[in-house]
């Protein structure tokens, strides 16, 4: 019976010997993802569409930028309007293809605005003098 009570003495203290040390020294798991790399909760991704939209000021200016860099669009002849839930091309081309390349660039600079392709594809050239 005493080498059961010594026994049970030794497993007690050693158990509250590890449960100090545990509470002294809690572990905890480090996250799988860093804080800063999380993906966003619904309402931070909701915050950022927000400030996206609130900051698009620029999406104007940032469309009208990417149309003057393509080269095979004249941007003399397109005009770019923002308002607070879209984009509005006006305008004529020459081709189908201006037009949609146009709608293209202003889809890829809009911040996730619709955009109201407004602009009209001349019918044909003007004829000059025979």
């Amino acid at each position: 019976m005493r080498k059961h009570l010594c026994n049970l003495a030794l497993i007690l203290t050693l158990m509250l010997g590890s449960s100090f040390a545990f509470a002294q020294y809690p572990t905890q798991n480090p996250p799988a993802v860093p804080q800063t790399q999380q993906p966003p909760t619904t309402d931070q991704s909701t915050a950022d569409q927000t400030k996206a939209t609130s900051n698009s000021g620029d999406v104007q200016k940032d469309i009208q930028t990417a149309l003057q860099k393509d080269q095979s669009l004249n941007t003399d002849s397109i005009s770019v309007q923002k308002t607070d839930t879209s984009i509005e091309l006006t305008g004529t081309v020459p081709t189908q293809a201006a037009k949609d390349r146009a709608e293209q660039i202003a889809r890829e600079n809009s911040g996730g605005l619709s955009i109201k392709n407004n602009i009209t594809v001349q019918s044909g050239s003007p004829m000059g003098p025979k």
